[in-house]
């Protein structure tokens, strides 16, 4: 453990022992005399390191080893980001007109859309359309992430 993160520890464990020194003290002098010197030794305990941290400067420990990067975490937020660009897309092309059913796979870059793939293979015609025009949603959605035709394969 570091030497900051004992000091904390101290001065966290001295508030948590006063506290409950005072709840259990009778009102009255005793009380008061208790309550100052808990606050001595509070004040005591919170400049004692300060002597050696001017004198040696302040260094943490915070070593590399202790910092990890949370891969799952990280996937889960990749997943949702996809997912809301997706969502927007589709109502993008709602209400251009173009609602069919298709699955939509990108690949982003941050926010950045690289390029996208999109399966046709469960769409169905719905309703009075005669066909599914696949080349305009090709179209509309690499107009929509501001990407070449050429980036949005499609199958299906």
């Amino acid at each position: 453990m570091s030497s900051f993160a004992a000091w904390g520890i101290t001065i966290l464990a001295l508030a948590v022992i006063s506290t409950v020194a005072e709840m259990l003290l009778p009102k009255g002098k005793t009380r008061n005399v208790i309550r100052s010197v808990t606050a001595s030794v509070a004040v005591l305990a919170i400049i004692t390191p300060i002597p050696n941290l001017l004198k040696n400067g302040f260094k943490f420990d915070f070593s590399a080893d202790e910092v990890e990067i949370d891969g799952g975490y990280l996937q889960y937020v990749d997943g949702v980001k996809e997912e809301m660009l997706v969502n927007s897309v589709k109502n993008y092309l709602s209400t251009k007109g173009l609602g069919v059913d298709f699955d939509l796979k990108l690949e982003v870059d941050g926010w950045t859309v690289k390029s996208a793939t999109v399966n046709f293979s469960q769409s169905v015609i719905t309703g009075g359309d005669e066909h599914i025009n696949k080349s305009e949603i090709i179209k509309s959605i690499a107009d929509y992430f501001g990407i070449d035709e050429e980036a949005v394969m499609s199958y299906g």
